[in-house]
């Protein structure tokens, strides 16, 4: 049985942070529909190769329920990242690459 079990439905700011990502020249694939699971897989581009992340999208007031804290603690903060504005995806952008400097 799932674990990660939460409702699958888009924020608000879902397309915004997702077109976001594309304008910086990653790949985005949108899982928010498959219940259970980050709202998108990224792919980021950098110097050693793309590298894979998951990105949970909350709006400015939405806070991670138990399971999507359980998610991130069970996969670790490098691989999956929560973003709530076009801020916070270059932030993240900026960290997976400056990994590979």
């Amino acid at each position: 049985m799932n674990q990660y079990v939460y409702a699958a439905h888009a924020d608000a700011n879902h397309a915004a942070i997702t077109k976001a990502y594309e304008e910086l020249m990653c790949l985005t694939f949108d899982t928010h529909k498959l219940g259970g699971f980050v709202d998108l897989a990224v792919r980021v581009p950098t110097r050693g190769g793309p590298i894979l992340q998951f990105v949970e999208i909350k709006t400015e007031e939405g806070t991670l329920r138990q399971s999507q804290e359980r998610f991130i603690r069970d996969w670790g903060g490098f691989v999956v990242a929560v973003v709530r504005d076009r801020g916070e995806v270059q932030a993240h952008v900026a960290r997976v690459q400056g990994r590979f400097k």
